[in-house]
């Protein structure tokens, strides 16, 4: 087993560093002031001050607010937003290099036009004028069969402008690939209690039970969740339980970490509800006033999942599991954190119930330290807002019993396979073919002109998936661009941030909102009254237009000053339950699903093997891919600072595992995909073995992030000079210092062998039914 090197040590010390330097504290506004004294910053040469605006980073789901600071019109420094109710001026690494991400040296500034064969990289520069007008003829053509239009983005939620644009043209079909990760958990939690997700009140909790999640370096508000779990331990020393497949950097803060066989943690959770139930620990009256069962229907349920049959199964101890179980009834309040560790797998829907059923069963719901549910603004579609066009085969597919937001990569399959007919094809700041599983698929569908006739890209960047497009239409970044903001509140006190351009758009870069604007105009047949906006300002002021109070308080103006609003008279809303109930059709909890009983489904929490871990070979293990603090997915590879402390992503193997195979540290191996994973075809990768006892013995753990095959020098690790970069604004000395690819190389993404695999009730992708067979190469 290897020893820790200094270069292992400082990316373990960066990476730490970068999410537990925090002090949280909630901050409300009383007023309209100046910019607090540690969101200044000088030249460090001059000492003069730099001008400074606030905006909001998206670099991950988190949405920090952000101050970006400026010299001479050029970006210099991103730092927290000392006001912004999340993260409280603190900011990731990932946040900070948002300077890489505006300045990428390979970054599009001018329209591209496809001249070879798709995926060849054959490109020709070509005008604005050009690039709209044979867009909007294509899509114009195309619109006698309007639902023939999909479009593609990261997030439908915080993508409003591409789905006005989507249904202004009269499909319904706008996709976000977020649902590849959280569809699972948002079904659960919507059928339970009525909405989609869920806020643990870590920071004010006296118990923390983490099933599979990562909060210290990887959470949907991640800084902002950071920040409050460790003030939870420091502030109120609440006590933290992990159970997961591997050591991460929140079980080093835990007090006691519980390996749990891969597949298996809703039979440990629903044996830990067997306890509390059986054993007279559950508060009875929040179970008969709140929830569609009785504690007698429930205990008897629950009576199949005995510690000793979760003990010979997952592998924790019978003892344990009594003990914990007494010790989270007990204790108040306290709450349970959960993410796609937990819910993506096939069956992730009720693996998510099953972790939720124990701070129903304990009374720890919406109140002061428990599970809350998400509060947050919802805003206005601008008058006149488009029609919904109803639903297509994308949208609603017959194999998913509640879908929320589709696969992206079960939509490329569905048009691989006929189900409905695609003409244009627009993806808008997604890389579906380095984020979604089976890249040898969906690569195939991009390529085929028969599947796909026209595809427009609008992005930045050449990523994996630009390659594909006939027309590239470069957009603006973050730093440069313009949107409303609105998430779930860490506080329970919902607010509004905004989106700004911190500095004026790079050479001829557009923002989306003039594309859309400029094409609904060009394709006409009504769309572009949906667009008719004098300006960019009028739109986001329609959007915030309902908001009560921010109008008082200045409205956009407001905003571009401050970066958020919220009430400052607000406080949290716990309990909110009590005065009309829950969003579901009872009312109530609805830990018995009349929707899932009526599809066939488990009504109550269950667990549910999976199929593929029945009987694994001797070679066969099960293939975790796990996130980090350092990158987003597809989103973040360009970023040279991120990639100086992560740009590899070895095999997690134990020793144990590594002995019996006849693997030593440090060897080169292949993992091929299990015919057990859903598809006979063999895929396979090749990486190296990295010997660790922080994995079960079952799994083989792979990091996110890395392995690009497209999306710039920097994202595949290639070493050139500044003269070598042909835009001025985006020339940097430091480009000739990349080192990371002639040293232990750039990573392989271990997406490429996963195969499309959903849950049946949520759509979300089963990243987590990964079997793979593995051999020494």
């Amino acid at each position: 087993m290897r020893t820790i090197s200094r270069r292992d040590f400082l990316r373990l010390g960066a990476a730490s560093t970068a999410v537990l330097a925090v002090e949280s504290q909630f901050r409300p506004l009383a007023r309209a002031a100046e910019l607090l004294e540690g969101g200044r910053s000088v030249n460090r040469t001059s000492g003069l001050p730099r001008s400074f605006l606030p905006s909001t980073c998206t670099q991950c789901p988190a949405g920090c607010g952000i101050i970006g600071y400026v010299e001479e019109s050029r970006l210099v420094k991103i730092g927290g937003n000392t006001k912004h109710i999340s993260n409280a001026g603190t900011l990731c690494a990932r946040g900070q290099a948002g300077i890489n991400a505006l300045y990428d040296p390979d970054r599009l500034l001018k329209p591209l036009k496809r001249t070879g064969a798709r995926g060849q990289d054959s490109w020709v520069e070509i005008e604005w004028e050009e690039a709209l007008a044979e867009v909007a003829q294509r899509m114009a053509a195309a619109r006698s069969n309007p639902q023939s239009l999909l479009f593609l983005t990261e997030d439908v939620e915080r993508d409003p402008l591409g789905r006005r644009f989507t249904h202004a043209y009269g499909s319904p079909n706008a996709i976000g690939s977020a649902g590849i990760h959280d569809a699972n958990k948002k079904v659960a939690t919507s059928l339970t209690w009525g909405a989609a997700g869920d806020i643990p009140d870590v920071a004010r909790c006296k118990y923390v039970l983490v099933f599979g999640a990562n909060p210290l370096e990887n959470n949907p508000n991640f800084v902002g969740m950071a920040r409050r779990f460790v003030d939870g331990i420091q502030q109120n020393q609440s006590k933290v339980v992990v159970f997961d497949v591997r050591l991460s950097h929140t079980t080093t803060f835990s007090h006691e970490l519980h390996y749990v066989a891969p597949g298996k943690m809703a039979l440990v959770a629903l044996a830990m509800a067997n306890v509390i139930m059986q054993d007279g620990l559950y508060d009875r009256d929040f179970i008969e006033r709140w929830t569609n069962v009785s504690p007698e229907q429930l205990a008897q349920h629950l009576a199949q999942y005995s510690p000793e049959r979760a003990e010979a199964e997952a592998g924790v101890s019978a003892l344990d599991i009594r003990r914990l179980a007494a010790e989270f009834a007990s204790t108040k309040p306290a709450t349970t954190i959960t993410d796609s560790v937990l819910s993506g797998f096939s069956n992730g829907v009720q693996n998510e119930r099953a972790v939720m059923l124990l701070s129903i069963i304990t009374g720890n719901i919406d109140n002061r330290g428990g599970l809350c549910m998400p509060r947050q603004y919802g805003l206005d579609e601008p008058a006149p807002a488009p029609p919904q066009p109803g639903v297509s085969v994308f949208t609603n597919p017959e194999n998913v019993a509640f879908p929320s937001q589709q696969a992206v990569a079960q939509v490329l399959r569905q048009a691989k396979d006929r189900q409905a007919e695609v003409r244009v094809l627009m993806t808008h700041s997604v890389n579906p073919l380095y984020s979604s599983p089976d890249e040898g698929l969906n690569e195939d569908v991009l390529r085929d002109e028969n599947v796909i006739p026209f595809h427009v890209a609008i992005t930045p960047y050449l990523n994996e998936t630009a390659a594909f497009a006939d027309i590239i239409m470069p957009e603006t970044t973050y730093m440069e661009d313009w949107e409303i903001e609105v998430r779930p509140s860490l506080e329970q006190v919902p607010f509004v941030a905004l989106r700004q351009p911190v500095v004026p758009p790079l050479e001829s870069a557009r923002s989306f909102f003039e594309i859309a604007r400029d094409l609904a105009s060009r394709i006409g047949g009504g769309m572009e009254q949906f667009f008719a906006f004098n300006s960019v300002s009028d739109y986001l002021k329609a959007r915030i237009s309902s908001v009560g109070g921010l109008a008082n308080a200045g409205g956009l103006d407001y905003l571009k000053q401050h970066g958020i609003w919220f009430d400052p008279k607000s406080r949290p809303n716990y309990g909110s339950y009590e005065a009309g109930g829950f969003s579901t059709p009872s009312g109530r909890i609805e830990v018995f699903s009349p929707r899932l009983a009526e599809r066939g489904f488990a009504p109550l929490p269950s667990y549910e093997t999976v199929q593929a871990f029945r009987e694994l070979g001797e070679r066969e293990l099960v293939l975790t891919i796990y996130e980090t603090a350092l990158h987003t997915d597809g989103k973040t590879g360009n970023c040279m600072w991120l990639n100086e402390i992560q740009h590899d992503n070895p095999a997690l193997i134990n020793p144990e595992t590594a002995a019996r195979l006849g693997i030593e540290d440090g060897d080169k191996i292949k993992l091929i995909r299990s015919s057990k994973s859903g598809e006979a075809k063999e895929r396979s990768i090749e990486t190296e073995a990295f010997l660790t006892e922080g994995v079960h013995p079952d799994v083989i753990a792979m990091a996110n992030g890395v392995g690009h095959t497209g999306f710039g020098r920097i994202a595949q690790g290639e070493k050139f000079k500044k003269d070598e970069v042909r835009h001025r604004e985006l020339r940097d000395a430091n480009f000739q210092l990349v080192w990371w690819g002639d040293h232990g190389g750039t990573g392989v993404n271990a997406k490429r062998i996963v195969p499309i695999e959903m849950d049946p009730i949520g759509g979300g992708q089963a990243w987590g039914d990964m079997v793979v067979s593995v051999a020494k190469d």
